[in-house]
Parts: structure tokens; sequence; C-alpha cells
């Protein structure tokens, strides 16, 4: 309920109606009705729109752009896209030159394109140059394969391209609810200069940094860890930590020794036998599976230090196409696992056989 609520077109028509004298006749189609309906229409609308104001107003309410003014009041900035990174390998005519700039892509009839941040001269018919994504977001984040395509027209005598590893790197602009969240972490916690509250803020401005834990004097007085998770519940990559741990060695106090490293990841390996509707493959079942373990395990990273059997054998039955369990094991056990707190689970060999 919103404090105008009250205020329809109808109520405000009644209560301008009733100022008028008894003996004016006020019944619909009436010529004093016909005249005060379109202001009393009006006046609802500015209604509706100032309960929007006083929304847009509040973090807790806002959105976008309101959100990104609202934060910037305490000197915040929303984080943006980030580019995936990676290497590509060309294949053609050895001494053929593919310059800097050059665009591949996947494909797909959207496809994602990347460039060359490099020039680089095929030697024995390959060469592999470095690119970036064109566009910020995770889906530049692609598997071992993915490109394929060169530009029509950009390089003659490529007969081939592709991507031999991973790329990575890629991050989605911070989204309303963790800028949300990160807004509310900072005005709620008393940041004073470099207590262990002020070093998970400067953590956490770093693009590819959701999370972070702060433990002072760690190995004794002037020392500080602090401890990163990323995005997807995980460690961030290398050049993630390296750049946080630059970030928070410009702001951090005169005399204290950081140490920044990535959240410490602990494989958990699944087993079990399952009971399946069906006609249901079991390895579209075991896919399933491992996405319900990981939603689990990054709804308690950094949150809980138990990752529950139970829990487990839920995300296993809530996978389409399972009727039951049985002979359930968690790192070979029918046990809870205990982490430390900087530790966080994540989905190592999950291996289901059909009953």
């Amino acid at each position: 309920m919103t404090i105008f609520d009250a205020e329809t077109y109808e109520n405000i028509l009644e209560r301008m109606l009733a100022r008028l004298p008894s003996d004016i006749d006020k019944r619909e189609g009436s010529v004093v009705y016909d005249m005060l309906a379109p202001a009393a229409i009006e006046l609802a609308q500015a209604y509706i729109e100032i309960d929007n104001v006083l929304d847009l107003g509040f973090a807790d309410s806002t959105y976008g752009e309101y959100l990104d003014r609202r934060v910037a009041e305490q000197g915040m900035t929303r984080k943006e896209a980030v580019k995936a990174i990676g290497a590509v390998t060309f294949t053609g005519a050895s001494g053929l030159e593919v310059p800097m700039g050059t665009r591949v892509s996947t494909e797909e009839d959207e496809p994602i394109y990347f460039v060359t941040t490099e020039s680089v001269t095929l030697v024995d018919g390959k060469a592999m140059a470095s690119v970036e994504a064109e566009e910020g977001g995770v889906n530049g984040n692609l598997s071992v394969g993915d490109i394929v395509d060169v530009e029509e027209g950009a390089v003659d005598g490529i007969i081939e391209v592709t991507n031999e590893d991973v790329f990575s790197g890629g991050y989605d602009e911070e989204t309303d609810e963790d800028l949300l969240a990160r807004y509310q972490s900072y005005v709620s916690r008393p940041i004073t200069s470099g207590n262990k509250y002020q070093y998970e803020m400067w953590a956490k401005e770093v693009n590819g940094v959701s999370g972070a834990i702060c433990y002072p004097l760690w190995k004794g007085p002037g020392t500080v860890k602090v401890v990163l998770i990323n995005e997807e519940k995980r460690s961030p990559a290398d050049h993630i930590i390296e750049e946080a741990k630059a970030y928070i060695e410009a702001n951090r106090p005169v005399g204290a020794n950081v140490t920044v490293v990535g959240v410490t990841e602990v494989p958990i390996n699944v087993t079990a036998k399952l009971t399946l509707v069906s006609g249901t493959s079991i390895a579209d079942v075991t896919s399933a599976v491992i996405t319900n373990i990981e939603t689990y395990f990054q709804t308690i990273a950094f949150e809980q230090s138990t990752v529950r059997y139970s829990q487990i054998g839920n995300a296993i039955l809530d996978a389409e196409g399972v009727v039951d369990y049985s002979d359930l094991k968690v790192n070979g056990a029918v046990t809870n696992i205990i982490l430390v707190t900087d530790e966080v689970p994540v989905a190592g060999a999950v291996f289901v056989t059909k009953i």
C-alpha cells in the first residue's frame, strides 16, 4: 500500500462534487460533472506520479539511473561491464599478416564479436593472437572452439580460426540488486580509516569482485588479509586479484601490510544412483543435477560453513526427470562437509547412474 492509494479518480471527483452547493445538478452527465471529471483524472494521475517519485527517492525501491544517482550521494558508482579476453589461432599461408583490430566471431544467429589486440604474422601456417570482446559481459566467456569465423574481407588467405582455450574475464554490468546490496553494506557498517569494513568496501569496488572478507591482524600487528569472491561465487581470476590488490594498496593506511587472495575452492564430489522418469536421458539429468548443485553452492558461499548432505539430495530430486535417488555419497561419505570461513564449495566430480 502506498501513501496516496486512496487518491483515486472516483474519490477525488466525489470530494470535488461534494464541495458544490446542493441545489446544483451534480449527476453523471451534468455540465458540472463533465467539467470536473477531466480534472479529477489528471489529479489522480498526479498522485500516482507523486508515489513514483517517493519510490524513486529511496534506495530500496528505486532502480536503474535513479539508483545510480542515489548511491552517488555516497561517492559510489555502478561497476561497468568487463570485456572477456582470450587468444585465437589463425591458420593460413605462412608470412600472412593479421593486423590488430581484426574481427573474429562465434557462429550463431547473433554472433559474439572479438577483435585482435595485437598484430601477428603466420609462421609455418599458424599464429596466435590475443583478442578482446567488443562488448562487455559474461556472454564473452566462451568454451574451447567457439570462435570459428573471421569477418569477411578482413584478411585474405585465412583458412581457419579457432580458440584453443576458454575465454574468461567477462562480467556483466553490476545489477541493481548487487549495487543496492553494496550500498546498504556501505551505509550500515561503520567505515573508518582502515578498519575491516573499509578494506571489504575497497575490494568490492573492483570489477569482478562481488564479495570480500577482511581479517585484521591475521599475522600480527600491521597485517591484513582480504579474501575475494567473484560473481559466480568462486575465486576471481588472477588479474582481478591483482587489480584488487593494487586498488587496496592505493587506498590503504600507511604501514599496513596487506595480503589479497581469492577464496579457497573446495571441490565437492557427488555420486548417486537415480530412478528416472521413463524416457529420460541420464546425460540430461546429469547436467540438471550439476546445475542445481552449483546453484545450491552459490547460495551458501561466504554465508554458511556447512555443505549439507540433505540439501545436495534435494538438489538431485529437483532435477527434472528424477523420481528418487539412493546410495548418495558426498566426498565419498554420507555426511555434511564443514568449511572454514574463507572456503567455498564448488562442484567437483558429479557421477550419477541410472538404477
